[in-house]
């Protein structure tokens, strides 16, 4: 019995060993502050970055203060070119060609051509118009736009014109100054025709009127074009291919009703649609223009004399080419 109760307390003391090494929950722990050092120390670096980074602008400001910064290149050879974003090689042909035609005025120092935000800037001297004749630096700064407005023609990119030492002309004072060189240029490339009475050419606000006598232009009824009327025109397509603005052929008819028996055109809208059309024709066949040719008929509605009259009837008988500046 004793033995028994021996043999029992023995069993009651043996345990299973105890296990090594640290518990599931210290290694989870371990983790963790890995994990949270790891995100302090990426931490501290982003912020030592920041520090380095401001310390460079700061240097960087105060170089630009001390020493000051080189925007122009200029020189005493070529025409000073602005320095700033990459120039497109369209930008570059059309500053070589715009420097072709001025090359006068640039060695007499009255012109100076740069090229800012890819666009090709012309400054022109204002001159000294205390001590000169005006309107001789008026006609001389006229030829100035006359010959860049005929460069522009080759060249694909905008063009300004700024007048003064300090470019102080506004766009709408450039536009002007390239407008009438425009509308003298026209003027004078038909100055024969001018004079014989064939063609008057108008200046009205920022359009440019082209009107053609009826005389010789169309027999009665009819939207074929006579012989002699063909040369006229071509002395008109030379002399507005190169204009700059939205051209528009208009025909206009007296009040008197077309008689529509044996005609092929119903009434005056249509004999004047059809006219202004053969001239659109005619044009665009022997000539290209840079916005293309709208043709518009409009009969009787745009009398420019009284209807009375047959001397006005045959001035309200017209072709009008109008070149809009405003577009």
């Amino acid at each position: 019995m004793i033995a028994e109760v021996g043999q029992d307390i023995k069993r009651v003391q043996k345990c299973e060993p105890c296990p090594t090494g640290a518990g599931m929950w210290m290694a989870t722990f371990s983790d963790m502050a890995i994990l949270l050092m790891a995100m302090f120390v990426l931490l501290i670096a982003l912020a030592e970055t920041a520090k380095v980074r401001d310390t460079m602008y700061s240097v960087a400001g105060d170089a630009e203060s001390a020493y000051g910064t080189q925007d122009e290149v200029e020189s005493d050879l070529v025409p000073s070119v602005q320095r700033g974003s990459s120039v497109n090689s369209d930008t570059n042909e059309g500053y070589e060609t715009i420097i072709k035609a001025l090359a006068k005025e640039i060695d007499e120092g009255t012109v100076d051509v740069i090229i800012k935000d890819e666009r090709i800037v012309v400054n022109v001297s204002s001159g000294d118009t205390q001590n000169s004749n005006s309107t001789k630096v008026q006609q001389e700064q006229l030829e100035i736009y006359m010959k860049v407005a005929e460069a522009q023609r080759e060249i694909s990119v905008g063009v300004k014109i700024s007048q003064g030492s300090e470019g102080t002309t506004s766009d709408s004072e450039a536009w002007e100054a390239m407008f009438s060189a425009q509308y003298l240029r026209v003027r004078q490339r038909l100055d024969s025709a001018i004079e014989k009475n064939l063609v008057e050419v108008i200046r009205d606000g920022d359009k440019i009127i082209v009107r053609l006598a009826s005389e010789g232009s169309f027999k009665s009824g009819s939207a074929d074009l006579q012989d002699g009327f063909g040369l006229l025109l071509n002395d008109v397509g030379n002399a507005l291919s190169d204009a700059e603005g939205l051209i528009t052929i208009e025909g206009h008819t007296d009040n008197i009703p077309i008689s529509s028996f044996g005609s092929r055109f119903r009434s005056n809208w249509d004999l004047s649609a059809g006219r202004s059309g053969a001239v659109a024709d005619y044009l665009l066949t022997k000539y290209s223009f840079k916005t293309g040719l709208m043709v518009s008929g409009l009969a009787d509605t745009k009398p420019i004399m009284s209807n009375n009259t047959n001397a006005g009837r045959a001035k309200n008988r017209r072709i009008e080419i109008i070149i809009d500046g405003s577009y």
